[in-house]
């Protein structure tokens, strides 16, 4: 059997619980063996249990240490065990008391009880101890018994802190609490036990005087309940003090509950050292002993506070000569070490002396601009100067306010960014995209506004958001990336005002020194028609911004998939040759047919796309691969394919090597691909490109019928793209960038960014405006963090050591602005609104709302005997009666919400606003503490929820409604 300390069980003893205090117990279960359980409850005078049995009383039922004698326990490694045979056998005493009416009441009579905590003994039964011994020579125990561990330290009765506060104050110098003596009284009937405690303690301290300060003379009424938690140990209201021989050099008096007094001396050994003289007090925990140190317990605590208030003085002028001595070891460190080492050391000892409170704003901005400087010294400065970790600075990104348009946080934090990277490096291209939004508001509390309607930043319409506009800046070098701006529009964004958008993030972008070369879009109608706006052609793929060309070039990967679909409807003819696609179908049933196929990769997929595969760039880019174009030219040249098919074979070839080019990213040559390593701008590459270039130019796109088709400009656009890529490389060169890797003109990048908050949305294809913002918060975060700067760590780690000796006064105002608390207008603690059916008739809806908002406001304000009398009387008269002043106030409020909701829903600080208008609304209420304003945002709360709720329900089966509509309860 095992005990536990847990303070969720029962004793099952009567009376036990209720009357003994204790700071710990031990609980033991019931035994399973039914002899020895009838044993237990006969001893317990538990014979109500009989009907149960012993299996269930094992599980459900316990009996605590304090009635069992002390050799029937052990404890072996920590936990405490009870021998086989053991029965409990102390238990409170019933005691008859006659009362004046001639009726007689069971009460009952505390017994001596003692804690019994056992010092951990090891499972070897052969290990004996010190203490074990001393034992031995003072009290012999019998045979049977010498098995027994009866050792109880002190520090298992009191908790360490208290333990510790006692001694001190009493100048004890050493404690141990040893069994002494276990004494037998009455018959075998009646046993009781008395454990008593010796206390060690050196004959030179004052310990006469403090025991005669504790423990006065007069005597004590007994408490029918036992406090074993005292600190104190107190003494029995009536003592016996047994004397014996034995060496000079020990003495112990023993305390019991007679008035004889006994000394003990022990012999000393042969060959022992000679002790220092001891005295030993022995006590045991009674009724009369506690109440007996109430008294000097309270004085003890007067004495403990004045202690406490010295220690606090001459805790003070420690730290101050601390504070001495550290400056004095700062001016040693600065004379003696490194500059850098002396710096190192100063600000570990700046961080260790500063407060370990929660790291406020300035703390973290200061942290991410320690990271942005060099994030690989960060990490090893971190633990020494107790930074903030990558996971805290991610989530102090996270809480920046983020709206649509170009944020100043975020910009600032890139220029920190940009600081600490190469030149070369701070060279970018820009990709702009769309995503589909599923039209959908939401009222987001903290900032007080609705979310989900047409927002630029600079200007915010009614109309709902159906598509968000992402801009994202790329390194043409480097590896960094990070989504800078978002805009909510509608179905179509007018071509200014998306080149007014383009145009002030490339200015803005200047200003924190990172040049943009490149715009990279697709080629939907929205972007086609924003090219023709800003004159792009063939001659002139560039645009001036403030004076500096920005080079206009489409997805490379967009343009192979509409190269794909442009292939498979009509046939090119180019330089007496003709390439058609049903080329390529005629060659995949001829290679599917062959043991060892030369296109094994081509499919049914990439002949007929169905359903996402169309937009998947591989099973366009596996059409014009090298393998297609090796297995025609096989087949051609066997005899199993007619002579005209060189044509298909020389069209995708070409593609092959064109998007291999477009497509660079290593700078190492492979030995398979010619252009497959970075743009050098060699000639090989350049001729290439101009080949290209005519080879494009003398494409000719003819349906089916021969006619040949003018409008399909795709192969424009890829003369577009090749001709800003020459003229980039010229530009680039005159920053003296060594190559350019042209995988990064595509928008892999901002697609990487969309797949992701699609996932983060729930894996929805078109996610909603508030989850498409949490994850754009997540992003720009992460893409903050990802990238480690370069540069020589030696360098970067002098560059933290400065700014953090510099960080007494920091100028963080460059780096992010301080978002206030935001003060929560309508923030109230009642949510169950949202439970309310309102599928009723319009006057039973009222009602039921009426009935709501009186009930939520009862529960506030409690205890009122008017209001409940008002509420009584509201609830009898019917929806919108002219005599129910409650109800002519809510259709007041009802109105008002009616006239300006839709008006103001695309304000900020709707709530405030709202709420003010509210207010001017009168009201006489019941009594002068009824929860006018609460009633008020309660209400508000209500409304905005069903209104919206009501809207994007209606939005989900009507795809064409754009606009708000606010519906009357």
């Amino acid at each position: 059997m095992d005990g536990t300390g847990t303070n969720t069980r029962w004793c099952s003893a009567p009376g036990c619980m209720l009357n003994i205090k204790i700071m710990r117990r031990h609980f033991f279960r019931f035994p399973k063996d039914r002899k020895r359980w009838l044993e237990w409850i006969k001893a317990c005078n538990r014979m109500d249990l009989v009907p149960i049995g012993p299996e269930f009383a094992n599980r459900y039922y316990r009996i605590c240490h304090l009635h069992f004698r002390v050799e029937m326990f052990r404890n072996i490694e920590g936990r405490i065990y009870l021998s086989k045979e053991a029965v409990p056998s102390i238990f409170l005493k019933p005691l008859q008391q006659t009362g004046d009416g001639n009726s007689s009441t069971t009460l009952f009579q505390p017994i001596s009880f003692v804690t019994i905590f056992l010092k951990p003994e090891s499972r070897n039964r052969n290990s004996t101890d010190l203490s074990q011994s001393e034992v031995s020579e003072m009290h012999p125990v019998k045979p049977d018994e010498r098995d027994t561990a009866i050792i109880s330290p002190v520090q298992a009765l009191f908790p360490r802190s208290s333990l510790k506060q006692t001694y001190e104050d009493r100048n004890v110098s050493s404690a141990q609490t040893l069994l002494l003596d276990v004494k037998k009284e009455n018959d075998n009937r009646n046993t009781s036990a008395e454990i008593q405690f010796i206390k060690e303690i050196d004959t030179n301290t004052e310990a006469v005087s403090t025991l005669a300060r504790i423990f006065p003379k007069e005597e004590c009424s007994n408490s029918d309940i036992i406090d074993l938690t005292s600190i104190d140990s107190p003494v029995p209201t009536t003592s016996k003090t047994v004397s014996v021989c034995t060496p000079p050099s020990k003495t112990v008096s023993i305390c019991t509950t007679s008035s004889k007094t006994v000394s003990v001396h022990t012999t000393q050994q042969n060959g022992d050292r000679t002790p220092k003289r001891r005295h030993w007090n022995i006590s045991t925990q009674t009724p009369e002993a506690w109440i007996r140190g109430k008294r000097p317990m309270e004085k003890s605590e007067i004495c403990a506070d004045n202690l406490i208030t010295k220690r606090r003085k001459t805790f003070d002028a420690e730290n101050e000569d601390n504070r001495l001595n550290m400056d004095q070891f700062k001016t040693a460190c600065t004379d003696l070490l490194p500059r850098n080492s002396a710096m190192l050391v100063s600000a570990c000892i700046n961080a260790c002396e500063k407060p370990k409170t929660k790291k406020n704003f300035k703390d973290k901005q200061l942290a991410l601009e320690l990271f942005f400087m060099a994030s690989g010294a960060y990490r090893f400065y971190r633990p020494l100067c107790l930074l903030p970790t990558t996971r805290q600075l991610w989530r102090h990104i996270r809480n920046w306010d983020i709206p649509p348009g170009l944020n100043d946080n975020v910009l600032n934090a890139l220029r920190l960014k940009i600081k600490s990277l190469l030149s070369t490096e701070r060279h970018c291209s820009l990709s702009v995209k769309e995503m589909r939004l599923r039209p959908h508001l939401f009222y987001n509390l903290t900032r007080d506004k609705i979310i989900g309607f047409h927002d630029t930043g600079t200007e915010k319409r009614r109309t709902l958001a159906r598509k968000v506009l992402v801009i994202m800046a790329c390194s043409l070098v480097g590896d960094w990336e990070q989504p800078i701006a978002y805009y909510f529009h509608s179905n179509t964004c007018h071509t200014d005002i998306l080149k007014d958008l383009i145009f002030q993030a490339i200015i803005r972008l200047k200003s924190i020194n990172v040049t943009v070369h490149v715009l990279i879009t697709n080629t939907s109608p929205t972007f086609l028609r924003l090219s023709r706006l800003l004159g792009i052609s063939v001659e002139r793929p560039s645009f001036l911004v403030n004076n500096e060309r920005v080079f206009f070039v489409f997805d490379v990967t967009r343009l192979m998939r509409t190269t794909r679909n442009v292939f498979r409807t009509h046939d090119f003819r180019f330089r007496d040759k003709r390439a058609s696609w049903m080329d390529i179908e005629l060659f995949f049933r001829r290679d599917s047919q062959m043991r060892l196929p030369l296109a094994p990769k081509l499919s049914l997929s990439h002949l007929e796309p169905k359903g996402c595969q169309k937009i998947e760039t591989k099973y366009a880019v596996q059409i014009f691969s090298g393998s297609i174009a090796a297995g025609l030219s096989a087949h051609i040249a066997s005899g199993e394919l007619p002579l005209e098919m060189i044509g298909t074979m020389e069209f995708i070839h070409n593609f092959d090597q064109l998007f291999d080019i477009f497509n660079s990213s290593t700078s190492t040559k492979s030995n398979t691909k010619n252009f497959e390593q970075t743009f050098t701008g060699s000639m090989h590459e350049m001729s290439f490109l101009q080949q290209t270039l005519d080879f494009l130019k003398s494409i000719k796109i003819v349906d089916r019928n021969g006619a040949c088709v003018k409008s399909i400009k795709c192969f424009d656009h890829w003369q577009i793209t090749i001709n800003a890529v020459i003229q980039l490389w010229n530009v680039l060169q005159q920053h003296q960038l060594p190559s350019l890797c042209t995988r990064r003109l595509n928008l892999e990048s901002i697609e990487r960014v969309f797949r992701s908050i699609r996932r983060q949305s729930g894996n929805r294809v078109r996610p909603t405006p508030i989850l498409f913002t949490y994850a754009f918060k997540n992003l720009v975060s992460k893409h903050f963090l990802e990238h480690s700067s370069g540069g020589d760590s030696a360098v970067n780690g002098r560059k933290i050591l400065k700014r953090i000796e510099t960080a007494s006064t920091p100028s963080m105002s460059s780096l992010a602005n301080e978002v206030p608390p935001a003060t929560q207008v309508l923030n109230i603690s009642a949510t169950n609104y949202r439970n309310i059916d309102l599928r009723l008739p319009e006057r039973s809806a009222f009602k039921r709302v009426c009935e709501f908002l009186l009930n939520e406001c009862l529960l506030v304000h409690i205890n009122c005997n008017v209001c409940i009398a008002y509420a009584t009387k509201e609830s009898s008269l019917s929806s919108r009666d002219t005599s129910s002043s409650f109800h002519l106030y809510i259709s007041s409020l009802e109105d008002m919400f009616m006239r300006n909701f839709e008006k103001l829903s695309i304000e900020k600080n709707l709530g405030a606003q709202m709420l003010q208008l509210a207010q001017q609304i009168d009201y006489k209420p019941p009594c002068p503490d009824f929860p006018i304003v609460f009633l008020i945002k309660l209400f508000l709360r209500m409304r905005v929820y069903f209104t919206l709720s009501r809207h994007n329900k209606i939005c989900k089966g009507i795809e064409s409604r754009s606009s708000l509509n606010v519906i009357q309860l």
